[in-house]
């Protein structure tokens, strides 16, 4: 018998010895590697020498002492796993070595398998294809993460690659059968475990491969899922009729997400971001999706090629190439600040421009006037707000980039006449650029003269003769005639406050739009009012950028994030509304086609999902987190940022109720089936639950359930309200009898309830939705209809799952448009629908289920 088979027998035999041990205490034993250098047996006899000091239970009555022991067994029973799975590992490794000194080495390896030598010791592990890690990327559908990038936004598919396609870092283990052991007794206690070892590592040096003590586990003996949430083991119960193969064989989802509608729109901190296209359509963006909206045909198609947010758009002089910038985001390969041309016709991307040359994000974009457009001039917002110019054709840098713009550059512009000139402006500067032949920028300073220099110079146009046109701070517009760099006219006052936009119509007139006053003033060639202006309500808010529209009609984007559309002789309607601030509630009707959402501008909306408009907005009065419809869809429950919810009639339009459950956060908020009761959840680790009184509409507070440790994050009802379940910030799954308050301790007895939600997103059905090493932030939100789970995580990305998805990092397919973490998805009541919304991205995008 060689070094290794004595080695083996050696520690097989002391470990035989302790497993009788921990045989007499009863231990569930689970398959469970470690590779950390220390070994478990040392602490194994630590706790089984715990065990034996029973002197410090004397004092102690016969329950307390009971519960005392029951507690000290339940500590050791992850070491008692440890001891079991190094044994049945021993075996494996000396059944190995006798075939091998018995067969031909060939036939030892199955296709699966891989060899790795180290000091000259032979191991074989046994894998099944690895699954790609969850990427942030970009929106292909992808086998690998080394396929081409499309710019469609086409979904991305993350599932079990071929073994071709793995990834040379990364192996994961096939599910195992249950593995021999070495006597008729031992295999009749030994429980039946699969692992998904994501974290087997294979290395081409000396040292060995080793599992990681905490890898996700399913016992079927038991139908207990063991997975690991920032290293807090976590049990989940399978129904008692699960079939345990379905664990190993989690397929992708028979149906797709197609992106359908994006409600919304950003006019909060960005500048010159709605044009007018040939088409009849009107292009803007909302977090990483650019929109071309046909008002006349009610129609959005979604250019979904960017990362992370997009900040600034430019329109070629042809009318159809379109250039938009974005900031650096989470995507390793292109989540860098960068700019995307691409066609408006087929929303195919022509170039990727700058990745690795810009910092932070871009702020302006420009296509050159004179040339044909060939040239774009790109101001990013890194400290030094360094201008450059590019041959975006050829993909390639004009010359060096100006590093000498100290202040931020709010505006940029070819000059429409002279050519290679750039107007650039901001705080406290207008600069005229010369790019020389030589590709250098050159800078003049515009002199201000008698004139107060404004703190900064907000807008700037080109009239029809040349003249640059600004508008400040002050509220000012000034007249710089072609070629010069002095002030030629003032027009002192224009605006009561700041002049956010100015633009020169098609016929020549001049409109300017004012930011504190919200008007809109019209001015001749001659810089002489005409007497017509408008002035828009305060509830869609200052103007933030003025364009031509169709035909005489004015487009107008406002800093409340609303699309407006009329001329000066009529009113202006909104085409386009949205939440102005971080969001996080949404609920549907439970019945209807329509869903309810709210945010921290403490509005609510309330959307038609088939004529994609905001049917009414309501001021609630106070920041909202969470909302939920009362079963017969008439009542809706509120969850506000300070303790407070609202009980508000939908039909009246007016809140009926108001009640304090505690002081903090209310994270979520839900109605029983029946419509009974209120369950209100709260960041003071409480579940306060209510009555209601269906004569009257009112509620009264029942109690409350405390045990969570942290805040509660999710809950769900039972589809016979009786029972809750809910999540909290600290990764715990807990049950609760709603009515009578009190925990459920043993949830195994759960294991067959039936959910009217699966809004838990820890929990055995919903346990696939976390992507290898979540930190247990990462999903925020999930939502199950049918034989689908959708879930958003905080990598701006809506999932597709087949549900239930009970296999640890189950396949999905994901789906971008989003910038910002998705804060909550929910199906239509139909199902033919999903609606998601993006916390700081403050989108609402709603999804078609296609098959």
């Amino acid at each position: 018998m060689n070094d290794t088979e004595m080695n083996g027998v050696t520690e097989m035999n002391g470990i035989a010895e302790m497993n009788g041990t921990a045989e007499m205490n009863g231990q569930r034993e689970e398959v469970k590697m470690n590779g950390d250098a220390h070994s478990p047996t040392h602490d194994i006899f630590d706790g089984l020498n715990g065990l034996s000091g029973l002197n410090g239970l004397n004092g102690l009555d016969g329950s307390d002492r009971v519960a005392t022991l029951e507690k000290r067994v339940q500590k050791q029973e992850d070491e008692i796993l440890v001891l079991q799975s190094a044994l049945r590992d021993i075996l494996r490794r000396l059944q190995i070595q006798e075939m091998e000194s018995s067969h031909n080495k060939s036939s030892l390896i199955s296709p699966n398998s891989t060899v790795h030598m180290s000091n000259g010791k032979r191991t074989t592990v046994t894998t099944m294809p690895p699954r790609n890690r969850r990427s942030t990327g970009p929106p292909i559908r992808v086998t690998n993460s080394t396929s081409p990038r499309s710019s469609n936004g086409s979904d991305s598919v993350y599932a079990p690659s071929t073994p071709s396609q793995r990834d040379s870092s990364r192996l994961t283990p096939d599910p195992p059968s249950r593995r021999k052991a070495s006597t008729p007794q031992q295999q009749q206690q030994t429980p039946t475990l699969t692992k998904w070892a994501s974290n087997i590592t294979v290395s081409s040096g000396d040292s060995q491969p080793s599992l990681s003590s905490k890898e996700a586990a399913y016992n079927t003996e038991e139908g207990v899922l063991r997975i690991y949430i920032k290293g807090r083991a976590l049990h989940f119960y399978a129904p008692t009729n699960f079939d345990h193969a379905a664990i190993h064989t989690n397929p992708l989802s028979k149906q797709r997400l197609k992106l359908e509608w994006v409600y919304g729109y950003r006019g909060k901190d960005c500048r010159s971001n709605v044009h007018f296209l040939p088409t009849g359509e009107i292009v803007y963006f909302l977090a990483s999706t650019v929109v071309l909206y046909n008002p006349d045909e009610q129609t959005q198609r979604h250019y979904l090629g960017h990362t992370d947010d997009v900040k600034c758009l430019a329109v070629h002089p042809d009318r159809i190439t379109i250039a938009t910038g974005q900031a650096a985001g989470h995507d390793r390969r292109e989540g860098r600040a960068h700019v995307r041309v691409w066609s408006s016709v087929n929303l195919n991307t022509l170039r990727i421009i700058g990745i690795g040359s810009f910092e932070r994000a871009i702020g302006c974009l420009t296509f050159s006037k004179t040339d044909g457009g060939s040239l774009l001039a790109v101001v990013d917002e890194s400290n030094e707000h360094t201008l450059s110019v590019w041959s975006w054709e050829r993909g390639q840098r004009v010359g060096e980039p100006a590093r000498n713009v100290a202040d931020p550059v709010l505006a940029a512009d070819f000059h429409p006449m002279d050519d290679n000139v750039i107007v650039t402006c901001g705080k406290n500067h207008l600069f005229f650029w010369n790019l020389e032949a030589t590709g250098t920028l050159t800078k003049k300073v515009a002199i201000f003269e008698k004139h107060d220099k404004p703190k900064y110079v907000l807008c700037f146009a080109f009239a029809f003769n040349g003249d640059v046109v600004t508008g400040d701070s002050n509220g000012n517009i000034l007249v710089w005639p072609r070629g010069t760099f002095k002030v030629a006219q003032c027009i002192a006052n224009a605006h009561d406050g700041g002049i956010f936009s100015l633009c020169v119509l098609k016929d020549g007139t001049l409109l300017s739009g004012g930011g504190k006053d919200r008007r809109i003033v019209a001015w001749d060639m001659a810089y002489q009012r005409t007497g017509l202006e408008a002035e828009l309500r305060e509830t869609v808010g200052p103007v933030r950028t003025l364009s031509q529209g169709k035909g005489s009609m004015i487009l107008v984007g406002t800093t409340r994030n609303c699309i407006m559309q009329g001329t000066l002789d009529l009113n202006f309607s909104p085409l386009v509304q949205g939440h102005t601030d971080e969001l996080w509630g949404l609920a549907v009707h439970p019945h209807q086609l329509q869903f309810v959402t709210c945010g921290f501008d403490s509005h609510l909306y309330l959307w038609d999902v088939l004529s994609r408009t905001a049917v009414r907005c309501m001021d609630v009065g106070e920041q909202s987190q969470c909302v939920t419809y009362h079963p017969n869809g008439d009542l809706i429950a509120i969850g506000t940022t300070k303790g407070k919810w609202l009980l508000m009639d939908m039909v009246e339009q007016k809140v009926i109720m108001e009640e304090n459950a505690g002081s903090e956060i209310i994270s979520c908020i839900e109605f029983s089936p029946d419509g009974r009761l209120l369950a209100v959840a709260s960041h003071d680790n409480a579940i306060y639950v209510y009555q209601g009184d269906e004569a009257s509409h009112r509620y009264s507070r029942l109690g409350r359930c405390q045990g969570h440790t942290s805040f509660v994050t999710h809950l769900d009802w039972s589809e016979d309200s009786t029972f809750l379940q809910s999540n909290s910030g600290d990764h715990e799954l807990l049950f609760w009898n709603g009515a009578q308050l009190r925990q459920v301790p043993d949830a195994s007895s759960m294991r067959d309830t039936r959910w009217a939600t699966q809004h838990c997103t820890l929990s055995f059905r919903s346990s696939g939705v976390w992507p290898d090493g979540a930190d247990g932030t990462d999903v925020n939100t999930c939502d199950a209809h049918g034989d689908i789970l959708a879930s958003g995580d905080d990598f701006g990305k809506v999932n597709l799952f087949h549900y239930p998805a009970a296999q640890p990092k189950s396949p999905c397919y994901s789906y971008p448009g989003h910038s910002s973490h998705v804060t909550c998805v929910r199906f239509l009541h139909d199902g033919a629908r999903l609606i998601s919304v993006g916390g700081k991205d403050t989108a609402v995008m709603q999804w078609s289920i296609v098959s």
